[in-house]
Formats: structure tokens, C-alpha cells, sequence
């Protein structure tokens, strides 16, 4: 048996066993490694390159989805259907901060008032 000289703190770390040997059970194999030859770890399927999973079928996806924002960002109806949600967005945040500060002064106006009301009692 073979530790992983990188994480040596972790049990198991990095263990594989000697070619042939099987794991003892409930021990799995290091992520990235392949059980020894002709056995696969309870509900996997042997590791494969990334090059060889679906390679056309993630270029297919990529194009259908590139092609559809391309489409979407170009299109004029969508374009000004973005702005004016922003616009009425930005007008919305306006006004509540213009209400936030009628508030806080306000609050301020009070404050002051029961500091003066509260002066001629010292």
C-alpha cells in the first residue's frame, strides 16, 4: 500500500493499492485513480479522458447556446425591453434613496427638537 506524500494527514490519502491487489472493503480507491484491472468502484464507471465523454455532443451544446444569446442580445425587441426594465429599475432606486433621506432628516429634525426641549431642564 502507497500513501500520497502530498496529504499524508489524511487517511487513505491517496491510496492505491499494488497492481492486482483489490482494496479491502469499504475502502475506495484515490479520486482520479482506476481500481485494479477488470473492477469498477460501486456505481462508476471507469474514469475516462475528458476528450473522449461527448466530445461533439458539448460542442453542439456550446454552438446551440452561443447562437441563441447571440440571437437574443441582437435582437431589437429584446434590446429595448432590457432598457426600459432598467430604466424603471434605476428610477425605483432613486426614489426610494430620495425617501431614505427624507427620513433621516426627519429623525434628524426630531432628535434635535427633544435635545433643545430637554436644554432648559439642566
Amino acid at each position: 500500500m502507497k500513501h500520497n506524500p502530498y496529504y499524508p494527514h489524511y487517511p487513505y490519502a491517496g491510496y492505491y493499492p499494488a497492481q492486482g491487489q483489490v482494496p479491502p472493503q469499504g475502502q475506495m480507491p484515490a479520486q482520479g485513480q482506476v481500481p485494479p484491472q477488470g473492477q469498477v468502484a460501486d456505481g462508476q464507471t471507469p474514469a475516462q479522458p475528458y476528450k473522449q465523454q461527448n466530445t461533439k455532443t458539448h460542442f453542439a451544446m456550446g454552438l446551440v447556446a452561443g447562437a441563441a444569446v447571440a440571437y437574443i442580445l441582437s435582437n431589437k425587441k429584446f434590446q429595448s425591453g432590457v432598457s426600459s426594465t432598467a430604466e424603471k429599475a434605476w428610477s425605483t432606486v432613486r426614489g426610494e434613496v430620495e425617501e431614505l433621506k427624507e427620513r433621516l432628516e426627519d429623525t434628524q429634525a426630531e432628535l434635535e427638537y427633544y435635545r433643545n426641549l430637554h436644554k432648559g431642564d439642566e
